[in-house]
């Protein structure tokens, strides 16, 4: 095979919980992460040069979105150096070449881009026939960001291309509990339910927000551990934990983020919450045809939405 196209899924928080900063400068997350339908293409290709040599490989990005970034700002292109750093010793040289048709909105809070570099680090695990077990595989994608083996692991669970080793791996899963800094992760049952995506024309730095959050009073956190127990029992008591602490900080700071919560609050969903550090804000529906309408209502508002659904 030398050609590979990954699913790269986008994902929501269902509850962020967040600890003081430490001494190594990050904060300690408990939180819970839920894959979504609503998917970027990566389409890989590994062109070799045939000249009998070993180790020279170059990477080459491109994107249907003019303003991304190609070189090594985009995470993509860091997953392929750092598999071709890693492994090249042992591939024909040649070219990367990776095609990212992005449907994900860009700095969203919803791993867009850590999605597309855990889809390179299985896409060549694939196409260089490396065999690495999906531990191996997350190990990987945690040298490139925090998001980045959860994104991994629900890959790995809705890409049929995949080997079957991976596929089937325990750790495969759409929903995981992340701790300590996002990386440490265990599976847990998720929702399946209709949801609707929306954010403002703003972007949030998610280092502001970590910054900020420290000199912020927060009243309420989420119960992390009764929310798995609620989803491993399909109790809507679950939404009671759907808690993001981190909203204290951006709705505060950010009143364009509080009007759009605000506004889906009053479409009808059971329940509604700002994904990651925003501005993206969820909502989940028991019904499709609530979400598409209410998708469109926010459309006619100038929102960037769209109506999708949770994978399980």
């Amino acid at each position: 095979m030398d050609e590979i196209k990954v699913l790269s899924f986008a994902k929501i928080n269902l509850s962020i919980d967040v600890g003081a900063v430490s001494d190594d400068g990050y904060h300690p997350v408990d939180m819970v992460m839920q894959q979504l339908s609503f998917h970027d293409d990566v389409d890989l290709r590994y062109v070799s040069n045939h000249d009998g040599t070993r180790g020279n490989i170059d990477v080459k990005v491109k994107t249907n979105r003019y303003y991304l970034p190609t070189d090594n700002r985009n995470l993509a292109f860091k997953a392929a150096r750092l598999m071709a750093d890693r492994y090249g010793n042992k591939i024909d040289s040649g070219t990367v070449r990776i095609d990212i048709k992005k449907r994900i909105p860009v700095a969203a809070g919803l791993a867009g881009g850590s999605g597309n570099g855990a889809a390179v680090i299985h896409g060549l695990n694939v196409l260089w026939e490396l065999g690495l077990d999906l531990t191996k595989v997350c190990l990987l994608c945690a040298e490139l960001g925090s998001d980045v083996p959860f994104s991994a692991l629900g890959q790995a669970k809705a890409n049929y291309n995949f080997p079957r080793s991976v596929r089937k791996d325990p750790k495969a899963a759409s929903c995981a509990r992340a701790t300590g800094r996002g990386t440490e992760l265990e599976p847990v049952e998720g929702i399946r339910k209709p949801v609707v995506i929306a954010k403002p024309s703003i972007s949030v730095s998610t280092k502001e927000v970590y910054r900020g959050i420290d000199d912020c009073d927060i009243v309420s956190r989420p119960d992390n551990d009764k929310l798995v127990a609620d989803l491993a029992a399909h109790s809507e008591s679950a939404y009671d934990n759907f808690i993001n602490v981190l909203e204290v900080y951006t709705l505060d700071h950010y009143p364009e983020v509080a009007r759009l919560k605000d506004i889906m609050n009053g479409t009808g969903a059971e329940k509604v919450l700002m994904s990651g550090s925003g501005p993206t804000v969820f909502a989940v529906y028991n019904d499709m045809k609530a979400a598409m309408s209410a998708c469109d209502k926010l459309r006619d508002k100038g929102y960037e939405a769209y109506w999708t659904k949770t994978i399980k």
